[in-house]
C-alpha cells in the first residue's frame, strides 16, 4: 500500500511538471537535483539516468526558467537547484501571459462563418457538466424548465446547490416552467436566487432548454440522461427570440 501511494505521488509530480513544459528528461533531471541537494552533471546523469549529453543540451534552457544556478566549488561546476516555489511563481507567470492573450483568442474563437460547435453529454454526471458550463459562461440565463420531470432523473439537491452557486456568481435566471407542485416552490424562492419565474399550463417540455450567451443547452431527464449544448449565435439568437415573444405574453 506505501509503495502504491509513494508510486501514485511520484506520477503526480511527473504529470505536474510535465504541464509547466518539462518534458521526461528534464522531469528526472530535476528531480535528481532536488534530490541530491546540488551535483555535478557526470553526477545527475547517474542519478537521473540520462545521459550527460542531455542534460548539457537543455541545461541553458532549465536554468533560463530559473530551476537550476551554477555554482564554482573546487574547481567543479555544481548544478544547484532554485526553491521549489519557483514553480508556483511560473505557474502565476503563464496564467497572466494565457490572461492576456484570452481578448484575441475569444476574438479568433468566435468568428462568423465558424460552423456551430456541438458537444454530448451522457448520463447524470453528464448533464451536470452541461449545467456547469452555464456557470462558467456567466452569461444570463433564458429556460423553459419542467421542474418534476427533471426531479425524475437529477437529485433535488443538486438543483438547489447549483441555483445557490448561479446567486453566488450573480447570474440571472428567467424561466418560462411547466406549471406544477415544484414549479410552485421555486417561484417562491425568485427573489433570493435572481430568478423569474412565469408559470405556463397545458404545455410539454420533455426536454429541458436553456439559452445563454451563444450557446444552448439541451437536457434531457428520460434515463438515461444526456445533454447537449449547442454554441451557435445564430441559433441562440433566434430561440431567445422566440423565448422573449412568448415570455412578453405571460403575466
Amino acid at each position: 500500500m506505501l509503495y502504491l501511494q509513494l508510486k501514485n505521488m511520484e506520477n503526480n509530480i511527473e504529470n505536474t511538471l510535465h504541464s509547466l513544459g518539462l518534458d521526461k528528461k528534464q522531469v528526472n533531471v530535476y528531480l535528481a537535483c532536488l534530490e541530491l541537494g546540488g551535483a555535478t552533471v557526470q553526477e545527475l546523469a547517474e542519478k537521473s539516468g540520462v545521459k550527460r549529453t542531455s542534460i548539457y543540451n537543455f541545461l541553458s534552457e532549465m536554468k533560463e526558467k530559473r530551476l537550476f544556478t551554477e555554482i564554482k566549488k573546487q574547481g567543479k561546476t555544481l548544478i544547484i537547484p532554485e526553491d521549489p516555489s519557483v514553480l508556483v511563481e511560473k505557474a502565476k507567470e503563464n496564467l497572466k501571459k494565457i490572461e492576456k492573450l484570452l481578448p484575441e483568442l475569444k476574438g479568433i474563437f468566435n468568428l462568423p462563418g465558424r460552423k456551430p460547435k456541438v458537444r454530448f453529454y451522457e448520463g447524470e454526471k453528464g448533464v451536470e457538466d452541461a449545467y456547469k458550463d452555464q456557470l462558467i459562461t456567466g452569461q444570463t440565463i433564458y429556460a423553459f424548465s419542467d421542474y418534476e420531470k427533471m426531479l425524475v432523473t437529477m437529485d433535488e439537491k443538486y438543483m438547489w446547490d447549483f441555483a445557490k452557486e448561479r446567486t453566488k456568481r450573480k447570474i440571472k435566471f428567467y424561466s418560462i416552467a411547466k406549471d406544477s407542485e415544484m414549479a410552485q416552490i421555486v417561484k417562491i424562492k425568485d427573489k433570493e436566487q435572481i430568478r423569474e419565474t412565469k408559470i405556463v399550463k397545458d404545455v410539454q417540455f420533455d426536454t429541458e432548454i436553456n439559452i445563454y450567451g451563444n450557446k444552448v443547452a439541451m437536457m434531457s431527464f428520460r434515463r438515461p440522461a444526456m445533454a447537449v449544448i449547442i454554441e451557435d449565435i445564430a441559433i441562440a439568437q433566434t430561440l431567445k427570440s422566440i423565448w422573449k415573444s412568448w415570455w412578453k405574453t405571460l403575466k
